[in-house]
């Protein structure tokens, strides 16, 4: 593995470490399903001088990210009533909360875009690990410096 390859890799562990604990602060952890669904791959895309880095997740990590706006469709009743049991709610409060969900909505947690600044920020204050070298560090700064919210997210 490459230093640019070991540095990206390292990236983005930290990044969805750093979704993890935002998810965990802002209680938006139920069931643990999505926190497991978080990973990171590189691939190689070029003749060994490019890479991707993809983060992976499932679908609904769109939906804490940028929530529901009011007077939208309401969510499907399954996830909820799963919700519900994890909270030790009476599961026949699905339907109920569905609608509100529809008529309220939910506020966005705008994570993705947190994590990433975050990761990015602290990128500034110490070296990414293990004798990865400077011009790397500016190099995935660079790379990543304006990324809007939920470019180069992949969810599964």
């Amino acid at each position: 593995m490459n230093k640019l390859e070991k540095a990206l890799k390292i990236f983005g562990e930290e990044y969805i470490a750093e979704i993890g604990n935002i998810l965990q602060s802002n209680d938006k952890v139920a069931t643990g399903k999505l926190l497991k669904s978080l990973d990171a791959k590189v691939f190689k895309t070029g003749f060994n001088t490019s890479y991707t880095l993809k983060v992976l997740a499932n679908d609904y990590l769109k939906y804490v990210d940028e929530g529901r706006r009011p007077g939208s469709k309401a969510p499907p009743i399954a996830p909820i009533k799963e919700w519900a049991k994890t909270k030790g709610l009476d599961e026949g409060l699905a339907f109920p909360i569905a609608k509100s969900i529809g008529e309220k909505g939910i506020a966005p947690t705008h994570v993705i875009q947190k994590a990433l600044d975050n990761v990015l920020r602290s990128i500034h204050y110490r070296r990414l690990e293990d004798g990865v070298s400077d011009w790397v560090d500016d190099l995935i700064e660079e790379k990543f410096k304006g990324l809007s919210r939920n470019k180069n997210i992949t969810f599964k």
